[in-house]
């Protein structure tokens, strides 16, 4: 995530089997999980409030993929959530 706004904010820590959880701080707000045999070969779940419509799945081309798509929906719900300002690089 070199370059993110929000660099060392959202980090990716190794779980079991190929998962990864999504953490924002010290907290875990999310999962990545690989995905075979799909066009698909992986998928992320946030679970933040009102960052999405439930709790389902949402697939990514790879979990390199999976990671940037996470980060982007954690950066816009931050900024809904007034937190951080539009725009801002840290």
């Amino acid at each position: 995530m070199a370059g993110e706004a929000h660099d060392g904010v959202v980090t990716f820590e190794r779980l079991t089997l190929g998962r990864e959880a999504v953490m924002l701080g010290r907290v875990r707000v999310g999962e990545i999980v690989p995905i075979e045999g799909s066009r698909h070969q992986a998928a992320f779940r946030l679970t933040l409030p009102e960052a999405s419509a439930g709790q389902a799945f949402r697939p990514a081309s790879d979990v390199d993929d999976a990671r940037r798509l996470a980060a982007i929906k954690i950066n816009d719900w931050l900024q809904a959530a007034g937190l951080v300002a539009a725009g801002v690089a840290r």
